[in-house]
């Protein structure tokens, strides 16, 4: 089965050999060395000088840590699709106070619209926005909103997860506290990792924070951070040197840029090739993602129908999700699609709309 979805998706062969090494300590040398290394190079690919840390979870434990650790009572989630729903669901099952923005779906959150919530609800101590929202496909203007976060000095969370990897990240230029994403995603690699930097200021807030838990506390990371013990519990080894040799490998050929470049030379040719079916792309124009198409179905065939007869020619779609599940189908372009996957892929729809 070919793979073109939204995660988890299809590994590179140099990661799944990079996670065929023999186990080891997760306190050995071996382990430290690999584990800062990694943790430097996503530094260095997500511009941040925070630490960044490799949760045993998905990005979802890094959405909830936001919360217990930096959230006493109220906060405001941008909501254009089911993963911001999610953001919203998980502070409120923590007790919090949650200020909803919610667009219509397949538009973008604009600037304006967080600045009047924020303007109605001075209290709200962050804001948690979802950068690339997979249920849609669509991206959001994380610049334009993180400033107006900081014109009202709110922590700002970003949910990263389809995005990190796949477009520009500028963590500390855009004054993003949490940032957060999955190792399955953008970068290639099996499920297992949660991956998220943590600014000095949403450190502060948490050692001041109480009943925040223990496995997720920024705190107790931080901690073994800067005792260069890497992780406070036995970490998923063979995912973080899964990501290691992905980060490697997008070094070695040309670095960030170049990944940018694959993502977007990728989502062109699904896209043009969409268009030339007569299906059109769901979000609205200019703000599609890069990283995943969201498609309306034509107007015969359900989007399941879509998606249960490519599977039947080798092709494993993403189904619609949420409220858009019967009107959708979607194709993501993340983890390793070799080129001539791509016009298969295409083909193959062709037969099927």
């Amino acid at each position: 089965m070919k793979l073109f979805t939204v995660g988890p998706v299809a590994c590179y062969p140099g990661v799944l050999e990079a996670m065929g090494m023999q186990m080891m300590s997760h306190r050995s040398e071996e382990y430290i060395d690999l584990h800062f290394e990694t943790v430097e190079m996503l530094q260095g690919f997500i511009e941040t000088g925070s630490p960044v840390f490799l949760f045993s979870s998905t990005g979802t434990g890094f959405m909830e840590a936001a919360v217990r650790n930096c959230v006493r009572d109220k906060l405001v989630v941008c909501i254009n699709g089911s993963f911001g729903e999610r953001f919203a669901e998980v502070a409120r099952a923590n007790g919090r106070d949650v200020v909803a923005v919610v667009t219509k779906l397949g538009e973008p959150v604009q600037p304006e619209m967080l600045e009047a919530a924020l303007e109605a609800e001075p209290d709200s101590e962050a804001v948690a926005i979802t950068h690339n929202e997979t249920s849609v496909g669509l991206i959001n203007d994380l610049p334009a909103l993180t400033e107006v976060c900081r014109k009202h000095d709110k922590l700002v969370f970003v949910d990263a997860v389809s995005s990190m990897g796949g477009t520009a990240l500028k963590v500390d230029e855009w004054g993003i506290d949490v940032c957060f994403s999955s190792s399955q995603k953008c970068f290639g690699v099996p499920p297992g990792l949660g991956i998220g930097s943590v600014s000095s200021r949403a450190l502060d807030v948490s050692a001041e924070m109480t009943e925040k838990g223990w496995y997720f506390d920024f705190k107790v990371w931080e901690k073994s951070h800067a005792d260069r013990k890497g992780t406070p519990m036995t970490s998923c080894i063979p995912q973080v040197a899964g990501l290691n040799a992905a980060l490697k490998m997008i070094e070695s050929r040309g670095g960030r840029e170049w990944y940018f470049d694959l993502f977007k030379r990728r989502n062109a040719a699904i896209r043009e090739g969409v268009d030339e079916l007569g299906l059109s792309i769901f979000p609205m124009e200019g703000y599609e993602s890069p990283t995943v198409s969201c498609v309306t179905a034509p107007t015969d065939m359900k989007g399941p129908d879509v998606y249960k007869a490519m599977r039947g020619r080798g092709f494993e779609l993403a189904q619609g999700y949420g409220a858009l599940k019967e009107r959708t189908f979607r194709i993501g372009n993340m983890g390793w699609i070799p080129d001539e996957y791509i016009d298969e892929m295409l083909e193959a729809l062709g037969e099927v709309v």
